[in-house]
């Protein structure tokens, strides 16, 4: 009965900044082909035209945390089944530090898992000057990758250099999740003609490891492009965890026909020794749809231990231990009577 549903890859946005940038994917060719979005806030919708939406609401206006916005979404959780059942495939898209996004992201992946579904995780993690979003970060992150095959993670740091130093912070903002959508699109891209896309095959095969991916973005238009592109994107890999340790990776290279197969060669050839990595498994696709400056996206996994240990300072007193199985949940003061139903 479900094989006869199945509608291929889904992308679910949870929250302001997973709604923003699948709403954005979602205006691409991709290999997506379903889309749900879910929040707290229902002014997240309002740039959506049309879309498969969830709100999850408290009757209660107060301050919400991730255990509470789980204990809420208890009764919401047969209607996210619903949003993504049939699909082989569920990326859960989500930022990080929130409530929303903290709350929900292992909720949805666990419920994909549950459908049967392969969950893949997207998790974007707060930048550095968010102090007081990294405890919940780290914690969701773990939690992300325990209830997914397999987690994505980009950081909103390393996408904030191009960024001009007057930005405020709602460009800042807008700046990461447009980086985000065109590093990930690249990677996601469907067929079209005179381009070799990575494919969703290449895509998993890469993300379904141990440990986490983390996704490297770099651009170049000079004499050296590739070169200068492909150094820019371990650097920025360099700055979450030691690049030696990726096993595998994927590299999209985004530019027009001026993109000459030797450039193609070189990046594929070279990204193992400048991650200092040479027994690194390197797959690759070509997007001949940008311009003639070249975006490289550096999807690379693999990796047991990056800076987002140290958000979440209980794991590492525990050594890896927990002390339950299941995610904490709670109900906004007052409604602590409320039952859950489908």
């Amino acid at each position: 009965m479900v094989a006869q549903n199945i509608r291929g890859v889904a992308a679910v946005g949870i929250g302001s900044a997973g709604t923003r940038i699948v709403s954005l994917l979602s205006r691409k060719t991709l290999v997506v082909d379903r889309y749900a979005y879910i929040s707290c806030d229902k002014e997240d919708f309002s740039p959506l035209e049309s879309a498969d939406s969830i709100l999850i609401e408290s009757p209660i206006d107060q301050k919400m945390t991730p255990s509470m916005v789980r204990g809420l979404s208890m009764r919401y959780k047969q209607r996210i089944k619903d949003s993504i059942e049939g699909s082989k495939v569920v990326l859960v898209v989500a930022g990080l530090g929130g409530a929303t996004g903290s709350g929900l992201a292992p909720v949805v992946a666990a419920a994909a898992a549950e459908c049967g579904a392969t969950a893949i995780g997207v998790a974007v993690m707060p930048f550095d000057f968010e102090k007081k979003m990294k405890f919940y970060a780290g914690v969701s992150l773990r939690r992300l990758r325990a209830a997914s095959k397999g987690v994505v993670v980009v950081d909103n740091d390393t996408l904030m250099h191009s960024s001009p130093e007057d930005s405020t912070l709602a460009d800042l903002y807008d700046s990461a999740n447009k980086a985000a959508v065109k590093a990930l699109g690249s990677l996601l891209a469907a067929s079209g003609e005179g381009s070799r896309p990575v494919g969703l095959n290449k895509f998993l095969g890469a993300v379904v490891q141990d440990g986490y991916s983390l996704l490297g973005v770099s651009s170049s238009g000079g004499d050296e492009k590739a070169e200068d592109a492909l150094a820019g994107a371990a650097v920025s890999l360099g700055r979450i965890a030691e690049t030696r340790d990726a096993s595998r990776a994927v590299v999209s290279l985004n530019s027009n026909d001026s993109l000459s197969a030797r450039e193609v060669g070189l990046a594929v050839g070279r990204l193992g020794s400048i991650m200092d990595s040479e027994a690194l498994d390197v797959e690759y696709g070509v997007d001949y749809t940008g311009t003639a400056q070249l975006q490289v996206s550096v999807l690379a996994s693999g990796f047991k231990s990056t800076k987002y240990d140290t958000y979440d300072p209980l794991a590492a007193v525990l050594g890896g231990r927990v002390l339950d199985d299941e995610m904490d949940t709670a109900l906004p003061e007052g409604l602590e009577s409320i039952q859950p139903c489908d």
